[in-house]
């Protein structure tokens, strides 16, 4: 039988979650979708475990079935499907697999092991079904394909081949709208884990013949892909469709594109793109929109998203990657604001035949500007038949800006031309550091009337007497930074709870001061030993600034508090 958890286990789940920072946007999602399931008492939640379970099992806790893909080869799973073909005048929607004893609104919790592929083809829910990793288990798919499905969510899964091993060569998550079964609506990919390999392959005929897709949405509407982790892949993430939302993200060594956009009314927000593997003769792009075969891209929002080139200058197979890029419009009503876009190529952030498109406070810079291809440009470019018009280009620096002739008002932007630029400006260019040095040009020089609310890192603007350029406000978290770090202060447990332990090797500690991420200071210390204990019980759950002075050397460490 189906079982339910008591709020014991809703408490226990929620402690789990503030722990790490790349982690914790995932597991808060998943702590706020199990809070749902669990509130909502029509629902039921079933167990599968392929170390446990049997094919004999009636999936509850102590009789779980085998694996997912035994569960949907069974018929175990009650939806919806349409009259087949698929036509939208037509066609009509009746119950699919009516014995069945899953239903729509219901919970499959995967346990640790090999689950199998997932295929659903006319699964079309009234509700979302919900395909979840128990806390602490890593459920492994070999991957995930739908075809004419609607309201499914799969939270906290690993997605590759490799564990199997074989090397699929295709697509890790394919959402695919089809001629015959029909479209795929209201899915969501959240804090799942997606590779082709452990390790980045060194050599391009590993690349070409074993690496797969990411997560490609293919005709679609209302998809959410939210803070995954994708990893040595070609394609990363594919938007076709509408309504599409790719939400904090990261996606690590790529071959291909690392998000590709064919679509309208989407938000590409939060992401983090980087090392480009040159393997073939794809032009490859942090983030590419293209309208070829007819498809409309108006009236997306490109936000916040950091995209570098490479993390590693000696990286096997290193390709000069283009930025954020549209060249084949026409494209209206974009904005394209507080990216960090750091690419040895001209294209940094390219529009063409843009109309009603807005480039506002980016941060667009080649990591050697002085060598290779390069540098970066900030450009707004007219496209045959298409003449780019209304442009806004403001609060930026760039290597360089061009536009095309009345297509653009500019105003507030800096070019910086030589590395000596960067290092006058930025806090630790080589280490991809771009925050603002303190005697920073950059600093209050925007157009307050045009720059966003907040930065890159959801820092407000403005900080100081005037809004900034760039990606970065500088605001208290940078000033908190300046001087010299001690690479040798430890604070520790992290997450704490009631005491917090800060070591500082052979330097004794001076003070400590703890501060909320608004930069109000909430605790200060005074020390004389290079070891102390800390009673931060006082304190309420969450991410604090613990910033630590020893012999003249203050050095920020970030610590969440459960």
């Amino acid at each position: 039988m189906p079982q339910s958890f008591s709020l014991m286990n809703i408490v226990k789940l929620q402690n789990l979650c503030w722990f790490s920072s790349s982690k914790s946007l995932k597991l808060r999602a998943v702590f706020l979708l199990w809070t749902c399931l669990i509130l909502k008492s029509s629902a039921n939640t079933f167990y599968i475990d392929p170390i446990n379970g049997s094919d004999s099992g009636t999936g509850s806790m102590d009789n779980p079935w085998s694996t997912l893909e035994y569960v949907i080869e069974q018929q175990l799973i009650r939806s919806h499907e349409y009259s087949l073909p698929y036509d939208p005048a037509n066609s009509q929607l009746s119950v699919k697999n009516p014995n069945a004893p899953i239903h729509e609104g219901d919970t499959l919790l995967l346990m640790s092991g090999l689950h199998g592929s997932v295929y659903l083809a006319n699964y079309v829910n009234e509700d979302y079904i919900t395909i979840l990793a128990a806390p602490g288990q890593t459920p492994i798919i070999k991957f995930i394909h739908l075809r004419g499905a609607k309201k499914w969510r799969f939270v906290g899964l690993t997605i590759s081949s490799e564990p199997y091993g074989e090397y699929i060569n295709s697509k890790l998550v394919f959402l695919e709208t089809h001629n015959w079964q029909g479209p795929v609506s209201q899915i969501d990919i959240e804090g799942c884990t997606l590779y082709s390999t452990t390790s980045p392959w060194t050599t391009a005929e590993d690349w070409v013949n074993k690496a797969s897709d990411g997560i490609m949405a293919r005709a679609c509407s209302f998809v959410n892909i939210i803070n995954n982790d994708l990893q040595n892949v070609r394609f990363g993430i594919g938007l076709n469709g509408s309504n599409l939302y790719a939400i904090g993200n990261s996606i690590t060594n790529f071959s291909g594109d690392g998000i590709r956009l064919v679509g309208s009314n989407c938000i590409i927000e939060s992401n983090v793109v980087k090392n480009c593997y040159q393997v073939d003769g794809n032009h490859d792009d942090g983030i590419q929109a293209f309208t070829t075969g007819g498809f409309v891209v108006d009236n997306n929002v490109i936000r916040r998203n950091i995209i570098l080139n490479y993390e590693d200058p000696d990286q096997p197979l290193l390709g000069n990657l283009q930025g954020i890029a549209c060249f084949d419009g026409p494209i209206q009503n974009w904005i394209v604001e507080n990216n960090l876009v750091i690419v040895d190529h001209w294209h940094g952030i390219s529009l063409y035949g843009a109309t009603h498109c807005s480039i506002i406070n980016n941060t667009v810079l080649d990591p050697s500007p002085e060598d290779n291809i390069g540098p970066s440009w900030i450009k707004i470019e007219d496209l045959n038949g298409y003449p780019s018009s209304d442009c806004i280009v403001a609060n930026n620096v760039a290597n360089t800006l061009t536009f095309s002739t009345n297509s653009t008002t500019a105003t507030n932007n800096f070019e910086l031309s030589t590395y000596n630029d960067y290092t006058d400006n930025f806090v630790s260019p080589s280490a991809y550091d771009f925050h603002l040095q303190p005697n920073s040009i950059l600093i209050d020089a925007a157009d307050g009337s045009l720059a966003p609310t907040d930065d890159l890192e959801g820092a407000s603007r403005p900080q100081g007497t005037g809004f900034d350029v760039g990606a970065y406000e500088y605001h208290f978290i940078t000033r908190l930074q300046e001087g010299k770090a001690d690479e040798s202060v430890l604070l520790y447990p992290n997450p704490a709870k009631n005491t917090v332990f800060v070591k500082a090797g052979n330097n004794p500690i001076e003070s400590i001061q703890i501060y909320d991420l608004s930069g109000t200071m909430l605790k200060a210390f005074k020390g004389s030993a290079n070891f102390m204990n800390l009673d931060v019980k006082d304190l309420q759950a969450g991410l604090y600034l613990f910033r630590v002075l020893t012999d003249e050397h203050f050095t920020v460490k970030k610590l969440f508090i459960q």
